[in-house]
């Protein structure tokens, strides 16, 4: 009995000290849980919380045309989650719509960034929406538009210095064009920030290039530019290639050995003494009156402060070249600048001299717009596409089937009419003519509607007419395509970009039809879809992204003077008109693939009879805003091209009307190549239907390439 009392007694103490422990364990755990317990979402808190934001956004709206919004998603449920987010901009008073749709997925307690390109309309309202799996609305944010800013310098900083000493500067632009999406320009500079991943830390850029046309220039550390890769790499440098401009600023040696550097500057990089051009004073643009904030203006610097003076330094390598800023290179059509001092940073950020050179910097990339016929992402205001919808509508092809079709009414006519009655009445049957009319009225419907078959076909196609405009010796070009779709019966066509990285919207449509552009984006690129296409009218949409060209074309200047072009392209370049410098073009009726020509054996066009009015008209220029702006000229090329290339010199009028005014086709300075490769882009079919005319045009800007 007493064993067993003794044995119950142990028990006993053995499950006390087991509860105690269990106790302690449990009190140690709820410890260690505290901080995890104190971030748990509180009570009836959403489980997805949505935040959106405009990347360019300067002033909390989104820039007119196309531009990009970053959706923020953070999963607070204890599961994960997907959906859609749709960005739609909707134009006030009008039935124009465009809504761009991306997946998301997030894990329970993680946080997603979604970036959404999209296109905005002048005066439009942009709505953000977050859509569950089953397609219910989870959020929805509203966002505004705003007119394009004169100068707009986007700084890769998490905390900007730059933006507290030059935001609505003065910086008094030359190039003030109307008409192309921008209006007026603004005297003054903005400055603008990206978003920045709170996971990695990294800032969040746009993944195309056309969705940069709202800056004008990007400043970003060259640290920041080594981490940069996959879309945001290629947008960036498709973004200069295509015309914007780059400043860098050197945070570390080592990176002046990366390969991204050595790419876009053309060599590897090495620390240099400080070129004199770097010294020059630049004189601050003056104030314009009613300028609100007095401590923006920019005050006169002769030269750098002390400890900027020590701190200052040069480039040696590639392309570089001794500028104002520090050391330039291009790449393409743009400019990258690697600065000799790093604005971001004390002392430049907070030293007069060094603003003013930022600022400067800012005005030369706004009033290089000017060059570029076709900026990606651009937005078109008020831009004259009938002649491109001329160019790419087969019905401008088939006019001879009304006049063939009034011929034939003509002839039913006298047939039915006249010579049916007279007939009868020579019978002595007058009633005849009666029957016979049916007969006559089949016969003749039937071989008008033969003719509109012929003239008009019974199958759907495709033309294509494309511009690509590259620096000299560039293997790669920006690219503004045209695409118009021809079917014979009503049916919603999916519309796939030609690269990943292009953007796509409608330009012309279909008559009475509206405008409801639907943009999915995914991992394969962006599509239009449920694209409505009436029975034998034509729709085109405007594609903006990268092209290749081979191994590029290149254009070499040789001490004699002679210009030299290497086509590289990979096919024959026809119709080659190469503007060397005000009053001297030459003319090259075909340039073979991999041939070399020199200006010296091409046809001087001043002696040209049917090119003399042309090169007179174009060498005489014009004004836009401060600068003297070159026109294409295409209605005057047209009599020079046709033998050698028929049809070029409409689709060169299409194209510069399309562009605008405000264009400087031929800058001062730099040789500028015009022509047409041969064969299109290779494509036999768009969207389900077989291309009938693809004509790629070529623009080459400047010096550059192997000789």
């Amino acid at each position: 009995m007493r064993r067993g009392a003794d044995a119950r007694g142990r028990a006993r103490r053995v499950a006390r000290a087991a509860r105690t422990a269990a106790g302690a364990a449990w009190l140690a755990a709820l410890s260690a849980a505290g901080p995890a317990l104190a971030q748990a979402p509180a009570p009836g808190a959403p489980e997805l919380a949505v935040d959106a934001a405009p990347v360019f956004g300067t002033s909390g709206a989104v820039p007119w045309g196309w531009n990009q919004v970053v959706v923020r998603i953070q999963n607070n449920g204890g599961k994960a989650a997907r959906g859609d987010v749709e960005v739609s901009s909707t134009r006030y008073g009008e039935h124009r719509v465009f809504v761009a749709t991306a997946p998301y997925t997030v894990a329970a307690g993680a946080s997603v960034n979604v970036r959404v390109p999209l296109q905005v309309s002048p005066f439009a309202d942009v709505q953000v929406r977050a859509l569950d799996e089953r397609g219910a609305q989870v959020s929805s944010h509203a966002l505004s538009s705003t007119m394009q800013h004169g100068v707009v310098l986007f700084d890769v900083s998490e905390t900007s210095l730059v933006r507290g000493g030059l935001h609505e500067a003065p910086v008094a632009p030359l190039y003030l064009p109307t008409g192309r999406g921008s209006g007026s320009s603004s005297p003054v500079l903005w400055v603008g920030q990206p978003r920045y991943d709170s996971a990695t830390g990294d800032p969040l850029l746009p993944d195309r290039a056309a969705l940069y046309s709202a800056a004008d220039a990007v400043l970003m550390r060259t640290d920041t530019l080594s981490r940069l890769h996959g879309a945001e790499l290629e947008a960036l440098a498709g973004y200069v290639l295509s015309g914007g401009t780059l400043a860098l600023a050197v945070a570390r040696p080592e990176d002046l050995r990366h390969p991204t550097l050595a790419a876009l500057v053309g060599g590897q990089v090495a620390k240099a003494g400080v070129a004199p051009p770097t010294l020059v004073e630049l004189a601050p643009p003056a104030a314009p009156s009613g300028l609100g904030k007095q401590g923006n203006v920019l005050l006169p610097a002769p030269s750098a402060s002390p400890a900027l003076t020590e701190a200052l330094s040069g480039w040696s390598g590639g392309n570089l070249r001794a500028s104002a800023y520090g050391s330039s290179a291009s790449y393409g059509l743009g400019e990258v600048h690697l600065l000799a001092f790093d604005p971001t940073r004390p002392p430049a950020s907070n030293d007069p001299w060094a603003k003013i050179r930022v600022a400067d910097l800012a005005r030369r990339a706004h009033d290089r717009r000017s060059t570029i016929a076709f900026r990606p992402g651009e937005e078109a205001m008020g831009l004259d596409l009938d002649p491109v919808r001329r160019e790419l509508d087969p019905n401008e092809s088939s006019r001879w089937a009304i006049g063939v079709s009034a011929v034939l009414l003509c002839i039913y006519a006298v047939l039915a009419g006249p010579i049916n009655f007279a007939r009868a009445a020579r019978q002595g049957r007058p009633l005849r003519a009666l029957r016979r009319l049916p007969v006559y009225a089949a016969v003749a419907f039937a071989t008008i509607v033969g003719v509109g078959l012929i003239a008009k076909g019974v199958r759907g196609r495709a033309r294509h007419l494309t511009l690509i405009e590259a620096g000299a010796g560039i293997s790669k070009g920006a690219v503004r395509r045209f695409r118009g779709f021809f079917v014979p019966r009503a049916e919603e066509l999916t519309v796939r970009t030609t690269d990943a990285s292009g953007v796509i919207s409608t330009a012309v449509l279909a008559e009475l039809s509206e405008r409801r552009d639907r943009l999915l984006v995914d991992r394969d690129g962006a599509r239009l879809t449920k694209v409505a296409a009436l029975p034998w009218q034509t729709v085109i949409v405007r594609e903006d992204g990268v092209a290749p060209l081979g191994d590029g074309i290149a254009i070499v200047e040789e001490p004699s003077g002679d210009v030299v072009v290497t086509n590289r392209s990979g096919r024959d370049l026809r119709g080659g008109v190469l503007w060397i410098s005000t009053g001297v073009a030459r003319y090259f009726a075909r340039i073979r693939d991999g041939e070399q020509v020199s200006s010296r054996a091409g046809l001087d066009l001043g002696a040209h009879s049917k090119a003399q009015y042309w090169l007179s008209h174009v060498s005489l220029g014009r004004r836009v805003g401060g600068l003297d702006v070159h026109d294409l000229g295409g209605s005057l090329l047209g009599p020079l091209l046709e033998p050698d290339a028929p049809g070029l010199g409409a689709a060169w009028l299409a194209v510069e009307e399309a562009a605008g005014t405000a264009v400087d086709w031929f800058p001062a300075g730099v040789p500028v190549l015009l022509g047409q490769l041969d064969g299109g882009e290779g494509r036999a079919s768009d969207s389900g239907l077989r291309i009938e005319s693809d004509r790629v045009l070529v623009r080459i800007v400047g010096y550059g390439g192997r000789p």
